[in-house]
């Protein structure tokens, strides 16, 4: 079973656009280097809505272990650690994709 990881973040109000350029960079990196990945997108929010969060990462894996694989990951780890300071909210949710 396939499945479905998302993941909202909400930046600090000094974090710039440079380094949501970098993060978006990072992320990219991490999926290069991760096996199992079925489909990995993201990207800063459009702003259509208010109250929404201000980047989102969609990714859905092969099974249960290959999402554990990417969060254990040492690039996944490296991008957490690196951004940390600037995300000042984050949510995640994982659910079945048939």
């Amino acid at each position: 079973m396939s499945i479905a990881h998302v993941v909202t973040f909400t930046f600090t109000p000094t974090t710039s656009s440079e380094t949501i350029a970098a993060l978006s960079r990072a992320l990219d990196t991490v999926s290069d280097f991760c096996t199992g990945i079925e489909s990995y997108r993201h990207g800063p929010d459009l702003h259509l809505r208010p109250g929404t969060a201000d980047y989102a990462v969609t990714a859905v894996f092969r099974d249960q272990q290959a999402l554990t694989d990417y969060l254990n990951d040492r690039h996944h780890q490296r991008v957490n650690t690196e951004f940390a300071a600037c995300v000042a909210a984050k949510s995640s949710v994982q659910f079945p994709v048939s």
